[in-house]
C-alpha cells in the first residue's frame, strides 16, 4: 500500500473512533446534586421526626409532614405541618424558592390564628429550634454559588468526589460549604458548613439511604452545631415522590387553613 493511502487511512480512523466523554465539572456535579435533590425538599410527600439533643443530653421530640412541588428547575415550593409535640402542634411553614431576591417564607402560629413572613436576615436563625436553620432549608447557598473539585475520597465503602462550594450572595449564612458527594448516586455523605473566619459551624452527616421510586432520598441524617454543642437527628420515616401536588396547596390562604 502507498504510504500516502496508508497514512491517509489512519487518520480517517483516528478521526472517527469515539472519543470518551468529558467527566462532569464541580458546577455540573453540584447541580445535578440539586436537581435529584437527595433532601426530599421536591416533588414528595413525607413524614419525620426530629430528635434534638442539647450539651446536657436532654432530648425534644418533634414530628412533621411535609409536601413539595418543583415549579422551576432548582426550584420548589414545599409545605411543613407540626404534629407533635402539642405545643408545636398546628404551627405550619411554607418556603417558596425564588431565582432572584429573597425567597418567601411564611411561618403559621395557631394561637394568632394568623401567619407571619420571616424575613431574610432571619436565614441563620434556628428552624423551630432545630439546629437546621432557615437557610439550611432553601438551599441557597448551594443554589448560588461557584464550586471546585477539591479531590477524591472513600466514606465507608463509598468513593466521594469533594466539592468546595464557595456562595456567592454577599448575605450567605456561610462563607465555604464542602461536600463529600458520592460518585455513584450523587447523594452528599457529609457536608461542613464554615464562617468567613473559616471556622467550622456545623456537619451534616448522612446516616441512611433509601431508593424509592427511581430516586435515592436521604431517610436518616445528623446535623452537628459545633458553636453550641446541640445535634439534631432527623429521620424520614415515609417518603412517596410525588409529581401531582396542586399549585393551589403552596398559598399562604392554605397555609393557615386549621
Amino acid at each position: 500500500m502507498p504510504l500516502r493511502l496508508a497514512a491517509l487511512i489512519s487518520l480517517l480512523l483516528l478521526t472517527s473512533a469515539p472519543t470518551a466523554a468529558a467527566p462532569p465539572s464541580a458546577q455540573q456535579l453540584l447541580g445535578k446534586v440539586l436537581d435529584l435533590d437527595p433532601w426530599g425538599l421536591v416533588e414528595a410527600e413525607v413524614s419525620a421526626r426530629v430528635f434534638i439533643r442539647d450539651a446536657t443530653g436532654l432530648t425534644r421530640e418533634l414530628a412533621f409532614g411535609a409536601r413539595s412541588r418543583r415549579y422551576a428547575p432548582q426550584l420548589s415550593k414545599s409545605l411543613v405541618r407540626f404534629t407533635k409535640p402539642a405545643d408545636l402542634a398546628g404551627v405550619s411553614f411554607l418556603q417558596i424558592q425564588r431565582k432572584t431576591g429573597d425567597d418567601d417564607r411564611h411561618l403559621f402560629l395557631p394561637e394568632l390564628k394568623r401567619s407571619k413572613r420571616i424575613a431574610g436576615d432571619l436565614r441563620p436563625n434556628s428552624f423551630m429550634g432545630t439546629d437546621f436553620s432557615y437557610g439550611d432549608l432553601d438551599r441557597r447557598e448551594l443554589r448560588e454559588a461557584k464550586a471546585r473539585l477539591r479531590g477524591e475520597e472513600t466514606l465507608g465503602k463509598y468513593a466521594c468526589h469533594i466539592l468546595e462550594v464557595a456562595p456567592t450572595s454577599p448575605t450567605a449564612t456561610y462563607a465555604r460549604v464542602d461536600m463529600w458527594v458520592r460518585k455513584d448516586n450523587l447523594v452528599p455523605l457529609r457536608t461542613l458548613m464554615y464562617n468567613r473566619a473559616g471556622v467550622l459551624l456545623k456537619t451534616l452527616t448522612t446516616h441512611e439511604v433509601r431508593r424509592i421510586g427511581g430516586r435515592w432520598f436521604i431517610t436518616k441524617s445528623l446535623m452537628h452545631n459545633h458553636q453550641q454543642n446541640r445535634k439534631t437527628e432527623l429521620i424520614i420515616e415515609k417518603i412517596q415522590p410525588r409529581t401531582d401536588i396542586a399549585d393551589d396547596e403552596f398559598t399562604v390562604r392554605n397555609l393557615e387553613k386549621v
